[in-house]
Parts: C-alpha cells; structure tokens; sequence
C-alpha cells in the first residue's frame, strides 16, 4: 500500500477494510508482519489483494500501462461478480474510460469464465 504507515496500521486498514467490502469476517486485524511478508514475496491471500486494489482506486490510481489493465480488469471482475457490459459503468470510476475499460473487462470476464469451466473439468476428471 502506498501509505507512510507501520505495518502494523497499514494491515489493520487493510482488514478493516476488507471486512467493509464483506470479503473476510475476522474481527482481529492480520498481524503487520504477515502483510509485510506478503508483500516481499508478492503473494498477498486474495482477500487482502482486493480490498487494497479498491482502496487504491478510491485513492484515485488508474490504469495506464496494458499490465496495470489486465490487473484492474481482473480484479475488478473478482470485486464484483455481478460485474458485466451492461453494468460497467455503474462501477467503474467516472474519469476511466469506458471504451477502454470495455475490452480488458470481456477478456477478464472470458478468463475467469475459462477458469471455471476448467477447474469444473478438472474435478469431475479426478
């Protein structure tokens, strides 16, 4: 996170947070070492990489770069399951593009859809 805080605030924004988007229920905040730890090794738990994304574009960072599409796009497709074309800008910041956002959304969406039917495969295979 982009905020001069000890790990230890830092971690309990981030679960207070997450608790508000309704992602996790725990009442006690992850200790600031595991947030720390996740992020020298990049492997935040799903729940924690969600509720930071959202807080960041509530910070106000936008996409730029294809890489930083492709990351907005899935895990905003994630944030929000019910996430489609036809809702888009509903949930999308008013100053991102739409045209733009567009695309990157069908492909995360196709994507995630992909995954599914995969892992559905995967299970009935074993």
């Amino acid at each position: 996170m982009s905020e001069q805080k000890s790990a230890a605030e830092a971690a309990r924004v981030l679960t207070d947070h997450a608790r508000e988007l309704k992602l996790i229920s725990r009442e006690l905040a992850v200790p600031g070492s595991a947030l720390t730890e996740w992020n020298k090794r990049k492997l935040p738990p799903l729940w924690a990489a969600l509720a930071a994304f959202d807080l960041e574009i509530k910070r106000g960072w936008r996409p730029a770069q294809n890489e930083d599409w492709a990351g907005f796009a899935s895990l905003l497709t994630k944030l929000v399951p019910a996430l489609t074309l036809e809702n888009l800008a509903e949930y999308l910041p008013a100053d991102v593009d739409l045209r733009v956002a567009s695309g990157w959304i069908v492909a995360a969406i196709e994507e995630e859809q992909h995954y599914r039917a995969r892992k559905k495969i995967s299970v009935k295979a074993e």
